[in-house]
């Protein structure tokens, strides 16, 4: 099967209780079509020893080891995703250039909520919408953080305080609007992509330092 549109190096970023069978999915499908767009790079559960390293020095560790040359990052987002402090490390390295290289920029970020989530969808254009929404999809806007918390539940905060803090267009989509449906996808990550450079992130808050409840 051909797909339209451009190919881009993704990294898949999750936490493997919840995202390890979806990952798998993805990366089998991938392969069936000999369409490199997946690494197989993620960060696994204490691979890192972040004890006497600066924040700085664990967000360079992930961006030069692991998420590498990668231009979008892919997040498989669950109900404890955003508990996990690798998941936090992840964003916030794709969220960065590397000053060191100059070809290794921030990536463009898709989110995937899956089966369990209770986030809604996001979306920024026409042509987006239709893609992550469903025939019922109600459209509004947010505007205060707690607009955000309470339609995106299950979302990293990294990532929460991008869209109140800096309106990030990061688009999120339900699990069953691209699996089967794998063209949407790729025109996703595409759209990803593209918008990645006039991205400005919020990654002021420091990394997680360990893994937590996921209660308020």
């Amino acid at each position: 099967m051909a797909f339209q549109g451009n190919k881009h190096k993704v990294f898949i970023s999750l936490y493997y209780d919840e995202g390890r069978d979806f990952k798998k999915a993805l990366i089998d499908w991938n392969e069936a079509h000999d369409h490199s767009l997946f690494d197989d790079d993620s960060v696994g559960e204490n691979e890192i020893d972040d004890q006497d390293k600066t924040d700085e020095q664990v967000r360079r560790i992930i961006r030069k080891e692991y998420i590498k040359q990668s231009s979008v990052l892919l997040l498989l987002c669950g109900p404890k995703t955003k508990t996990r402090k690798f998941v936090d490390w992840e964003l916030q390295a794709a969220m960065t250039d590397d000053p060191e290289d100059p070809n290794n920029k921030k990536c463009g970020i898709l989110v995937i909520n899956l089966p369990g989530s209770s986030n809604g969808v996001r979306a920024h254009t026409s042509e987006e919408k239709a893609l992550v929404s469903g025939p019922s999809t109600a459209w509004h806007a947010n505007k205060s953080r707690a607009d955000y918390e309470r339609d995106y539940p299950d979302l990293p905060s990294r990532i929460i305080d991008c869209f109140a803090n800096n309106g990030c267009p990061i688009a999120i989509v339900d699990w069953d609007s691209v699996w089967g449906h794998f063209q949407n996808l790729f025109t996703l990550i595409d759209f990803a992509y593209q918008r990645r450079d006039e991205l400005v992130y919020d990654t002021s808050a420091p990394l997680m330092g360990r893994n937590s409840t996921g209660q308020h």
